[in-house]
């Protein structure tokens, strides 16, 4: 019996695995995130329940895709306050999804 569900989101960021310095994002949620979505949607607490659960995944519209400039913090220096511990990083952002 097929389900469908609607889902809008205003911002999100679904961090490709490979991404370290500049956060890619994919322009969909992986089918794990979705899996972990619904489960704690129906309040379910043990996640192999479900195993066997066939997705699908469709935009209704193309979210659109900007880049942020955030600092990061990155304490390889005892001096907490060393310019060298902070860096910028960039990470990608889906609106309107």
């Amino acid at each position: 019996m097929p389900i469908a569900l609607e889902i809008e989101v205003p911002i999100a960021c679904f961090r490709q695995s490979h991404a370290r310095e500049y956060l890619e994002t994919y322009p969909v949620p992986p089918p794990s995130t979705i899996y972990g979505m619904l489960l704690s949607l129906v309040g379910e607490t043990d996640r192999y329940q479900h195993c066997g659960t066939r997705l699908a995944i469709a935009l209704l519209s193309e979210p659109k895709k900007s880049t942020v400039i955030r600092t990061f913090h990155r304490y390889k220096k005892r001096n907490i306050h060393d310019p060298s511990n902070i860096r910028p990083d960039y990470q990608e952002l889906l609106t309107d999804i």
